[in-house]
Parts: C-alpha cells; sequence; structure tokens
C-alpha cells in the first residue's frame, strides 16, 4: 500500500470520530434540556466513544508508518482512548466538575484530529539547506 493509501482509512475515521463527538455535544445538550432518552443517548455514545478512539489508534499506526502522517496522530489518538475511558468514568461517578471540561478538552482534540487529518500532506524541509556554488 502506497503511502497516502495507507493514511486513508485513518483519515476517513478520524472525520467520523469527529462527527460523533459532535454529536455526543448534542446528546448533552438534550440532557441539560430534559429531553426523554437523552441520558441513554449521552451514555451509549459516550461507551461506544472508546471503541471509536481505540480503532482510531490502530488505523493511526500504519497512516504514520509508512503512511506519512505526523506520529503526533498515534500518540494523541492513544490519549483520547485514556480520556474517553475517564471521561466515561467522571460521568458515571458524577463528577460535573471534571466531565464537562474533559468532555470540552476531547471534543476540541477530536475536532483537531480530524482537520489536521483532512489538510494536504505538508513537504518536508532539508535539514540543511542545499547550497551550490
Amino acid at each position: 500500500m502506497g503511502r497516502s493509501l495507507a493514511a486513508v482509512p485513518f483519515r476517513v475515521w478520524a472525520v467520523f470520530h469527529g462527527l460523533l463527538v459532535l454529536a455526543q455535544v448534542g446528546f448533552a445538550g438534550a440532557l441539560l434540556d430534559a429531553v426523554d432518552g437523552a441520558l441513554d443517548w449521552h451514555g451509549g455514545a459516550g461507551g461506544s466513544l472508546i471503541m471509536v478512539a481505540l480503532v482510531q489508534t490502530v488505523l493511526a499506526v500504519p497512516a504514520a508508518w509508512p503512511g506519512g502522517m505526523p506520529a503526533w496522530s498515534v500518540a494523541v489518538s492513544a490519549a483520547l482512548v485514556v480520556a474517553d475511558v475517564a471521561q466515561v468514568a467522571m460521568g458515571h461517578a458524577g463528577l460535573l466538575a471534571v466531565h464537562v471540561p474533559l468532555g470540552i478538552a476531547i471534543v476540541a482534540t477530536q475536532v483537531t484530529i480530524a482537520v489536521r487529518a483532512l489538510a494536504p500532506a505538508r513537504r518536508r524541509r532539508p535539514a540543511h539547506p542545499v547550497t551550490t556554488g
């Protein structure tokens, strides 16, 4: 699989993951509006996000090597798995003082990953300028 093709599954999954975290924000808003079933939607999506982040982490490895995406995509995706587990635990414990800001950080991080995944690859500059003469 070529460099650019190796990153395609990660790029698609990162956008899907970004859309899912944005839907999660909507479910949280529905919960605040006391919409029937919103707690089930929010909790179900939260549990699903752990697996979605785990799949993203696995897809990030071939996207970075040999796919040419930056290695930070692997590290940040793995950090999101940990953050999602903590997020679900904080939600179940009712610790909203941690749950809400952590949720905001997760959404901001995943949306950033999705946007960066769709950005064209940057060309690497040579480490040392080439001189002629």
